[in-house]
């Protein structure tokens, strides 16, 4: 673990310019940097970085963040190693926390058997390049495949020699361990013999999504032998400290940057279809390796696109395969389409026999969602067979019920209805049984199902997230602004008089709402927490509803007295980079009226009469968002006491009735 001193010193020494210029052109543009967005593709630069506000922002795809963010986003790697790639760029001597000993011995592992495939991998590339086996073998094979030498030496293809012990022997005298040589699989090691699990294979090193050699897979070159696995085509690494095979996805490290630019991911099932791809000019290709698709392996995917294209052969096998593994991916809430190839070709020889615009023509044109794919293909098969047509259908709706996203489930049922030529009712019914819905409600609970799916919920809940948004703004553009608010009608004391109301008893005198609210006199960010901390405070803790919008709330509050000034660098350092930079960079300030002023006034008055203006446009702001934002609440909090059967409610709807048409003449004295 990395110490927060050294993490807080490396964040403070990084430069969000200098972070993101050796990755982007930047051109100067005022007091901040333009260039074009690394994370999509456009002509016409939208990308800009403040080096005042520590932040990036892209107006065309939205991404937005500081150095660390961007490292984290363009690398595709974890918050630590962020930390560690800044560390090593600005000279920051990174000395990690105590580990125990087994750690320790863990840790060291780990890397010596990183150094040991490193080793390994330059071993194979030279004895391809430099010797006359390795030329006349290994590199005649990959020429004869149509690989270019920049592909070849891209992909850092090698060749491991056909006598024996080459590897291990060389391994072994240049000072590596014969254990850590074992437990990457690189030898095999008897009583009497040492050999290389891979003599006489031509080699594709496999790397991990930041680059780093963790296995290899070989392909026999030579006739097969008692010591190569019955002579299996193809071998891989067996799984390691370092390699798993169902976590990783070969060329992960070269497609991962292309994959999020086109915001989509190609899938094909060997090593030579991915080179061929690339080599295409088709980046955003990678491959399962010949396993069956994993769940970590669709993980991996998710963490760069939610988009899945899977290309197979065009002939009946590529057809059948093309219909496994799909339901774990649409667990997953992705979007998963079909490609299938023209018939006698695979991915390696249709990228060889076309151009790069061919291909992406190709694939635009021809690529379906998995679901209409094979809906489409079943109806002709089934078409004369009602009992293999019923069971299709089931299959179907097995399939479209895995899918997480309600709103997709819809969409699919009747795309897949049409198509079959079935009642819609029934094929939702289906589906809502393999979900365990029940099929059959009482009115009662028919109606009342309606009224909680009904889209003007969440079109209610979406406006109350909406409204957490803008006061979170506000909280991070104005929070240590002063502002001056009369008769501030405080939302306490207007809860507090009606709550009264409901519970008076002999020695408890209500307090009429006519008498006159103080006025409010402070910063911005004591308004905001004070109206918002008293709302309906009941045997009720506030808290906001939005996950994200609730901890920057939270951590605001939690260590203002010990930030101040820096408490937005703080947000956007070490609680949430991307949602504070794009507060920061957002040119909506308060909406100024600016009027015909007389041009005999001197600069000094109109600066005062802007800031007047100004404070009072921002006091209106500030009370229209947080009066519509806790009508809401109460509106969303009626709605659901109304739907209890709790019959003690009706005092509580009563009491949120009179405060929600009191904030409803409130508002309608403010929009202007």
């Amino acid at each position: 673990m990395i110490p927060q001193d050294t993490i807080e010193k490396i964040i403070g020494l990084a430069h969000v310019e200098e972070v993101i210029g050796d990755f982007v052109a930047l051109r100067k543009a005022g007091t901040n940097f333009k260039g074009c967005c690394p994370f999509h593709d456009e002509k016409t630069p939208s990308f800009v970085v403040s080096p005042a506000k520590g932040i990036y922002k892209c107006f065309g795809c939205g991404k937005a963040g500081n150095a660390v963010t961007f490292i984290k986003e363009h690398e595709k790697c974890s918050y630590f190693d962020a930390i560690r790639y800044l560390g090593r760029k600005y000279h920051v001597d990174i000395v990690e926390t105590e580990l125990t000993e087994e750690e320790k011995q863990r840790r060291d592992i780990r890397e010596s058997l990183q150094i040991v495939n490193q080793y390994a991998a330059d071993f194979f590339e030279k004895s391809m390049w430099e010797t006359e086996e390795g030329k006349s073998v290994g590199l005649a094979y990959f020429v004869e495949r149509g690989f270019t030498e920049e592909t070849i030496r891209k992909f850092r293809l090698g060749y491991s020699p056909q006598k024996k012990d080459a590897f291990t022997e060389t391994a072994e005298k240049s000072g590596y361990k014969l254990e850590y040589l074992q437990k990457v699989g690189l030898s095999t090691v008897g009583e009497n013999y040492k050999l290389d699990r891979f003599h006489g294979r031509v080699m594709f090193p496999i790397m991990s999504v930041s680059g780093t050699v963790i296995g290899f897979g070989g392909r026999v070159m030579t006739p097969a032998n008692e010591h190569v696995q019955s002579g299996a085509k193809y071998i891989n690494s067996p799984e390691s400290e370092v390699y798993n095979k169902s976590r990783t996805l070969y060329g992960i490290s070269y497609a991962k940057n292309e994959i999020v630019r086109k915001e989509e991911c190609i899938l094909v099932e060997g090593y030579t279809d991915v080179i061929s791809m690339h080599q295409a000019g088709i980046t955003n290709v990678v491959a399962s390796s010949g396993t069956s698709l994993t769940n970590d392996q669709i993980d991996l995917i998710k963490r760069f696109t939610e988009n899945i294209v899977i290309i197979y052969d065009g002939d009946n096998a590529g057809i059948k395969a093309a219909t496994r593994g799909i339901d774990m991916i649409l667990e997953k809430d992705l979007n998963v389409r079909i490609l299938l190839l023209p018939n006698g070709e695979d991915p390696d020889t249709f990228a060889k026999n076309r151009t790069s615009e061919e291909i992406a023509e190709y694939i635009t044109a021809n690529k379906t969602d998995f679901l209409t794919f094979r809906t489409r293909l079943a109806a002709k098969e089934t078409e004369n067979d009602p009992i293999q047509r019923a069971q299709f259908i089931n299959s179907i709706a097995g399939t479209i019920a895995k899918i997480p996203n309600q709103i997709k489930r819809a969409v699919f049922i009747q795309e897949c209805g049409k198509i079959l030529n079935i009642d819609n009712n029934s094929f939702t019914a289906q589906v809502n049984k393999i979900l365990g819905h029940p099929t059959s409600l009482s009115y009662k609970q028919t109606q009342t199902q309606k009224t909680i799916d009904t889209p003007v919920t969440k079109k209610q809940v979406d406006k109350i997230l909406a409204n957490e948004q803008d006061i979170i703004r506000l909280l991070i553009l104005y929070g240590q602004r002063k502002i001056y608010i009369d008769n501030s009608d405080s939302l306490y004391e207007i809860t507090k008089h009606f709550w009264e109301q409901q519970n008076r008893n002999p020695n408890n005198t209500p307090k009429k709402y006519n008498e006159p609210n103080p006025d409010f006199n402070g910063l911005v960010k004591d308004y905001i927490f004070n109206e918002l901390s008293n709302e309906i405070s009941e045997g009720e803790t506030f808290h906001l509803l939005n996950e994200s919008e609730k901890k920057i709330f939270d951590e605001y509050y939690s260590h203002y007295e010990e930030k101040q000034e820096n408490i937005n660098d703080y947000l956007r350092d070490f609680v949430d980079a991307e949602r504070i930079a794009e507060i920061l960079s957002d040119e909506r300030q308060v909406d100024v009226f600016y009027w015909n002023k007389n041009k005999n006034q001197n600069q000094e008055e109109k600066l005062e009469e802007e800031r007047k203006r100004e404070d009072e446009q921002l006091s209106i702001l500030l009370k229209e968002t947080i009066l519509e934002y806790i009508k809401r609440r109460y509106e969303l909090k009626k709605e659901i006491l109304g739907k209890s059967s709790d019959s003690n409610n009706y005092r509580m709807i009563d009491f949120l009735n009179q405060c929600i048409n009191v904030l409803s003449n409130q508002l309608h004295h403010y929009y202007r």
